[in-house]
């Protein structure tokens, strides 16, 4: 190849002798011309991948096989000014166009018809170790977020599978196994980047677009731009000492074993007994035993599991344990010091996976969310692992994130993330091989959904979005409505980011006068100010 070829002008090159092939009428069924395709690749760096070419089907595919979308082209993004190119190109497709960085939203708005502006390559992270900050990307994923701090022995807290990426994961909150102690990941932003419809970018922190910052920490990715990036605070964090203990769930003793210790967990290590120190999970999980060195294919049981890392030494960690260890019906499962990226594989996987499937398997997902803020009874813990039970299949995997700490201490006005007064967040997996069960296990979810329903406060956590949720907006972000969608009016004024769960304005039963469209001083004095921009993007 001649010295004064790129390899992106080979690429293109290529890519301009494979559409001249393509017929006119496939261009039209797609939604643009063939000139306007050429005329977007020739201004990018990175690349588009349209319907037919080898790489497409793969390409297409999002983390959960059950949202199966045929965008009509999907454009891998390497720059800013690649960004705005395609945002431009995008807002002229008549089937719209949709945000991916991690692909791992679990009601699939990762992906669509329209066009799929991909930004999983704007994955850079810097580290200043003087400053005790970090600039990460929003297609970062946290294995390479947590392999780039690790040598600097800082932390951010983030969440649990190393696939998923900044950009989505912190406009809904991000909790992780560290967010007792320092935060949600929302609550660790010093400021982002952001590049609106118009290809313009602005800079959003506590002093700059303030009323910016607010709605997309915790306001849901997809709703107001593009994140760019994020340029988070970070925190010295050694070696920690991560825990499990578990309760066999088989027969009735089992089951009245394990709801004590719910019923005892509850009332010293939840609400206003929350160490700061001690980050927790509750699991019910079906599993083939306590103990690694089952067959792949051995027989599972349910077990109820509690499970944490704690921010101190292992004598600390121990002593703040022991009393659940000496339960009625308590195994301590596996006691062990080591780095928080080893404890945040080992919580969900030591010694097996949660769940537990069988060797390469592919599984199909559906979940829901509910928020506790109240202590519940004897005979609701005693339902609540009843049901569990009774899962059609033994892929069924029910969780609660324990909030307090840091998380509830953080003002509740003072981000999008309204979440600060639970107790916990209870969820529901489930999963199925074959199409087969699928009709079983979504049943069995809307029966929890039943039964948790009179335990929650109504809301819902924002991460996990689920299609169909009736009032997702009140379950989402609750009295932040009105906010959100002032903030949307200002920075999307064509409302050019659509989705099916968007922020939308307050409608019926929750609209009204009162406190639900006051909006804080803070957040109002913000929305008068003009857009303060940084740079205008060469679209």
């Amino acid at each position: 190849m001649p010295r004064n070829i790129t390899k992106t002008q080979s690429r293109n090159a290529q890519l301009r002798a494979l559409w001249g092939k393509m017929p006119d009428a496939e261009f039209e069924r797609l939604g643009f011309t063939r000139e306007r395709l050429l005329a977007l690749q020739d201004s990018l760096s990175g690349y588009v991948v349209l319907p037919g070419m080898p790489d497409y089907d793969a390409d297409r595919k999002l983390f959960n096989p059950v949202f199966d979308s045929y965008p009509v082209a999907i454009a891998y993004c390497e720059s800013d000014l690649d960004v705005a190119a395609v945002l431009q190109f995008a807002q002229a497709s008549p089937l719209g166009f949709q945000v991916r960085s991690g692909g791992h939203c679990t009601a699939g708005f990762s992906s669509g018809t329209g066009i799929l502006l991909d930004v999983s390559h704007l994955d850079n992270c810097t580290v200043d170790s003087a400053a005790l900050t970090a600039t990460v990307g929003c297609g970062c994923p946290f294995k390479k977020l947590y392999d780039t701090l690790r040598p600097y022995g800082l932390h951010v807290p983030a969440g649990e599978c190393e696939d998923v990426c900044v950009g989505g994961f912190v406009q809904g909150g991000g909790y992780g196994f560290t967010s007792v102690t320092f935060g949600m990941n929302c609550d660790n932003v010093i400021d982002m980047r952001v590049m609106l419809a118009s290809g313009q970018i602005v800079s959003a922190s506590e002093t700059v677009n303030r009323d910016l910052w607010w709605a997309m920490r915790g306001g849901t990715g997809g709703n107001f731009g593009v994140l760019l990036s994020v340029r988070y605070k970070l925190r010295p964090l050694g070696l920690v000492f991560g825990w499990a203990v578990i309760w066999p769930l088989a027969g009735a003793r089992d089951t009245a074993n394990a709801t004590s210790a719910l019923m005892f967990f509850q009332a010293n290590y939840l609400g206003a007994k929350t160490n700061l120190l001690m980050n927790i999970q509750v699991s019910l999980c079906f599993q083939p035993g306590t103990a690694a060195g089952a067959a792949p294919d051995a027989q599972t049981l349910p077990y109820l599991m509690i499970r944490g890392l704690y921010v101190g030494n292992a004598v600390n960690g121990q002593a703040a344990i022991a009393p659940l260890c000496a339960l009625p019906g308590a195994i301590e499962q596996w006691t062990e010091t080591a780095s928080y990226d080893t404890l945040n594989v080992d919580l969900l996987n030591k010694p097996y996976s949660m769940p537990f499937f069988p060797p390469n398997s592919a599984p199909h997902e559906d979940k829901v969310s509910r928020y506790v803020a109240r202590p519940l009874t004897s005979a609701e813990w005693h339902a609540l692992l009843d049901y569990f039970k009774s899962s059609p299949n033994p892929y069924s995997y029910a969780y609660l994130e324990c909030y307090g700490g840091a998380i509830n201490a953080y003002p509740a006005d003072r981000s999008a993330f309204v979440h600060r007064d639970v107790l916990f967040n209870t969820v529901l997996d489930v999963f199925w091989l074959e199409a087969s069960q699928r009709g079983a296990a979504q049943q069995f979810l809307e029966g929890w959904i039943a039964l948790v329903d009179p335990l929650s406060n109504g809301r819902a956590y924002q991460n996990y979005p689920r299609l169909g949720e009736p009032h997702y907006a009140q379950a989402y972000w609750g009295d932040a409505q009105a906010g959100l969608y002032a903030v949307k009016c200002k920075y999307d004024k064509t409302m050019a980011f659509k989705f099916a769960q968007q922020v939308c304005p307050l409608m019926p039963p929750f609209a009204g006068v009162g406190p639900r469209i006051i909006l804080p001083d803070f957040l109002q004095a913000a929305l008068d100010q003009p857009i303060a921009y940084d740079a205008l993007a060469a679209a």
